[in-house]
């Protein structure tokens, strides 16, 4: 169901539908060990970073970790409703995520075993979780077809808002009047590409004043200003008082 090399290369975790853990040495295909303590598939396997801990996640609802060297049982962390689908530690090790068909992520404090929070927004099965390499933000997968991203320090949710043109012109630096074809409406920072007679700006990051736009077959090309980034603003009074 799942497998993992270690830090150093040299191990290869695997989860099975035979509710065990093997561990296999890389350079001779041999096995090293054999890890039981699930009643259930073993649906992910994760090494914290520094290569000492194996994370495992279970049909069984629970999370067990494990000594990476010599496959001794550490501690069961229990709290899902349902299985566990993805385990992802932190990069400095001392936090792990577990997604989970609860529909939720729980977040543990990998030394004490407690879990640290719970993050709901979902109607469905979180399949995979992944941390940010500064650990500040989480990634989760789940079968309704979306990806979140997570602010791990308040566990929320975070999502793109289309009207928070105040918070996001608070972060410019630079005016936002200068000598360029969008005089008044546009951070002169954004990139200017000439296609035709009149100046078009890529869409990556801009902020949108107002227009229309659509493709020649009629597709409202807004969200995918949105999607690169994008902000369409209210007004453009919000620019001029700023």
């Amino acid at each position: 169901m799942s497998v993992c090399f270690s830090p150093d290369g040299n191990t290869l975790a695997s989860g099975s539908g035979d509710n065990s853990i093997r561990l296999w040495d890389v350079k001779t295909g041999q096995q090293k060990a054999k890890l039981d303590g699930h009643s259930g598939n073993v649906m992910s396997v994760c090494y914290s970073p520094d290569g000492n801990t194996l994370a495992s996640g279970s049909q069984d609802q629970s999370i067990c970790l494990w000594v990476a060297n010599t496959g001794q049982y550490k501690a069961k962390l229990e709290g899902h409703t349902h299985y566990v689908y993805s385990v992802c530690f932190t990069a400095d090790g001392n936090t792990l995520a577990s997604g989970s068909g609860d529909n939720s992520i729980r977040l543990w404090d990998v030394k004490t075993g407690q879990q640290k929070a719970k993050l709901d927004g979902n109607t469905s099965t979180f399949c995979s979780v992944c941390f940010s390499p500064d650990g500040y933000t989480l990634a989760s997968g789940s079968y309704d077809n979306f990806i979140r991203i997570w602010d791990v320090k308040i566990g929320k949710e975070i999502k793109h808002q289309n009207n928070n043109t105040k918070e996001i012109l608070q972060k410019y630096t630079t005016p936002l009047l200068q000598n360029n074809p969008f005089t008044n409406f546009v951070n002169p920072n954004i990139p200017i590409l000439v296609i035709s007679k009149n100046p078009y700006f890529l869409s990556n990051g801009a902020l949108i004043f107002q227009g229309e736009f659509y493709t020649t077959w009629g597709e409202d090309l807004r969200a995918f200003f949105e999607s690169r980034g994008g902000c369409i603003l209210e007004n453009v009074n919000q620019i001029k008082k700023k």
